[in-house]
């Protein structure tokens, strides 16, 4: 596998070669146009919108919009000027706890590992500190035509490095139109704690497979091999609209009666408000 990129980790005064990989591979299908005709595929010519000219890459040049029909042009020159540092390190500004950094901040992975024996002992040596005192570091890359803040952590005797998103980038949950939270249920509360326990075991990724694209790959390899596999629709289950009917066939489902709950814990929320009714009338 080609290394994405080759620098040196920096922390502090200590200096370390790496190299970037990717730690995932994209494995979704990905089509292309075709003329349905002849079959023979689209090209996707550089027309400008304004004079009708077809274009040549020596003849496009990037802009920033500011303004309705108005741009700066922005030269290769100075996105390059734009750069702080060399792109050739990995600078760590602070460790952190890992567990201190929102799920939603996290972008794209990548296995950050060492490059040759040069630096290999402080690599591990970071390794194994990090793990032990349960941190991640933070650091930043010029990368890609920009700055990139990572977060890196220690994972099977190597790092992992995911690109992070700026907090500029995330989206305040405030600003987003939701509905308001009710009280929960108690009865309710229990079950639903029921089904996370019955539902509940060992995260194994082998476990799950991408469905959609291993059928669509099996139709496109029968198409052309002149054959048609026939695919038959899922069934689908039948949609409960009472929570605790929906909860209590949950349970049900996963091998959990309700008699594994205390029965003070399975009244509906509707029996105990004619309960509190019947108590208020004694009263």
């Amino acid at each position: 596998m080609r290394a994405l990129w080759k620098g040196y980790l920096r922390c502090s005064l200590v200096t370390i070669p790496v190299k970037i990989y990717n730690a995932v591979v994209d494995r979704s299908i990905h089509f292309v146009q075709l003329h349905k005709d002849c079959l023979g595929r689209i090209k996707l010519e550089r027309v400008c919108s304004k004079c009708g000219k077809r274009l040549t890459s020596e003849e496009i040049v990037k802009g920033y919009q500011y303004g309705k029909d108005r741009y700066v042009i922005v030269t290769d020159e100075e996105i390059e000027r734009a750069k702080r540092e060399s792109s050739d390190v990995i600078e760590i500004l602070r460790f952190v706890k890992e567990d201190e950094i929102p799920p939603l901040f996290y972008s794209s992975s990548h296995y950050l590992v060492p490059d040759g024996e040069v630096g290999a002992e402080a690599f591990a040596l970071f390794q194994r500190a990090m793990k032990e005192t349960g941190r991640c570091a933070l650091a930043k890359i010029v990368w890609r035509n920009r700055e990139q803040l990572l977060s890196i952590s220690p994972y099977n005797g190597s790092f992992l490095a995911f690109t992070l998103h700026y907090a500029a980038e995330v989206q305040d949950l405030k600003q987003l139109e939701t509905a308001p939270q009710k009280e929960v249920d108690q009865s309710a509360l229990e079950m639903a704690k029921a089904l996370i326990e019955g539902m509940s075991g060992a995260f194994e990724p082998s476990s799950y497979r991408d469905e959609y694209t291993e059928t669509l790959m099996q139709i496109i390899k029968a198409k052309a091999e002149g054959e048609v596999l026939e695919v038959a629709p899922k069934a689908e289950e039948k949609k409960v609209i009472d929570l605790m009917d929906a909860l209590q066939k949950s349970l049900q489902a996963v091998g959990k009666g309700a008699e594994e709950i205390p029965k003070k814990e399975v009244v509906s929320a509707g029996g105990r408000r004619k309960a509190t009714k019947r108590a208020r009338k004694k009263a």
